[in-house]
C-alpha cells in the first residue's frame, strides 16, 4: 500500500493486541504519530472518570470516558498498555 504521508490519516479500531502491529506498519510508511487516531475501547462504567475502570495506564492519568475514547498515538504513546 502506497500512502502520501502528509495527506493521510489512519484510524484504528479493534481489539488492543491489533494496535501495536498496525501502528508498526503506519509508521514505517512514516505516518506522523499525530495523524494515527486510535479508538481506546474501555468498559466505561461510570461515565465521568470518577470510578476509574476505563482509566489508561500514561502518565497524563487519560480517562476513556471523559477526554476520549479516540486519541492520536501522539497523545497515548507512553501508555503502558493500550
Amino acid at each position: 500500500m502506497t500512502i502520501t504521508p502528509e495527506k493521510t490519516f489512519a484510524v484504528v479500531v479493534g481489539p488492543p493486541i491489533m494496535y501495536k502491529f498496525v501502528i508498526a506498519e503506519l509508521l514505517k510508511k512514516n505516518l506522523p504519530e499525530r495523524q494515527i487516531i486510535l479508538s481506546l475501547e474501555r468498559h466505561m462504567k461510570c461515565g465521568m472518570g470518577k470510578c476509574g475502570h476505563c482509566q489508561i495506564d500514561h502518565p497524563k492519568n487519560y480517562y476513556c470516558c471523559k477526554d476520549g475514547p479516540t486519541f492520536t498515538y501522539e497523545e497515548v504513546k507512553a501508555a503502558k498498555k493500550l
